[in-house]
């Protein structure tokens, strides 16, 4: 299972120290997104990382943000996607923002993954969306499987099969204390941002939350 990394809604003052030893330490996808920030503030932004970084970052934003940017690529409400875009946009590596099964299982083949949530909490107080929860995410997927059984298979069975799409990522308060329900859950990979950032010490909770994941 994936690690991916959110940053901090609001900088910091050992905020590049921490990214640069989480990238250091094996971190390959972090999502830059910042409260209200623009552009320019983000170009600023990515000024204080080394620019070999930059294809380990996906920013909040526009495939073509991403480009201007040069970072790896995009995070994009799925709203967006499912209306009609440029064509250029399909050849940025754009990761989809689904708050519901429906939004996944109707993305773009191009899309190169999605994120799935919140599943627990949303990811800021400031974002006023309902969570979905392990039981909601576990019954969306087996509504999906018509050759699922839910009265008598396991929680496992009921989420063994998923929309096809190349990566599923859950976000939304996922932590060290509830990483074991996710992992029942046919996910390719978790996305935390409080699990990092509301710890004394980010980067030992992200080494930690690698390591529980499987990595580094």
């Amino acid at each position: 299972m994936r690690l991916w990394v959110t940053t901090s809604p609001d900088d910091f003052t050992s905020e590049f120290d921490d990214i640069e030893e989480m990238f250091k330490r094996g971190l390959a996808r972090l999502i830059l997104q910042k409260r209200n920030a623009t552009e320019a503030q983000y170009e600023r932004w990515l000024m204080g990382l080394p620019m070999e970084y930059r294809d380990r970052i996906w920013v909040r934003g526009t495939p073509d943000m991403a480009e201007r940017l040069d970072v790896r690529g995009c995070v994009i409400d799925a709203a967006v996607l499912a209306q009609e875009i440029p064509e250029r946009w399909k050849r940025v590596n754009c990761i989809a923002v689904c708050r519901d099964l429906e939004q996944l299982e109707n993305l773009p083949e191009w899309v190169a993954g999605a994120l799935v949530g919140p599943v627990f909490q949303p990811q800021s107080v400031y974002e006023p969306v309902e969570t979905l929860g392990i039981a909601c995410i576990t019954d969306k997927l087996a509504a999906h499987d018509t050759a699922c059984d839910e009265r008598q298979g396991s929680a496992r069975d009921a989420t063994r099969k998923i929309p096809e799409v190349p990566q599923v990522i859950a976000f939304g308060g996922i932590d060290h204390e509830n990483l074991d329900d996710i992992k029942k859950l046919p996910l390719q990979g978790i996305s935390v941002l409080g699990g990092i950032w509301n710890y004394a010490d980010p980067v030992n909770a992200f080494i930690k939350l690698g390591r529980a994941c499987g990595g580094l």
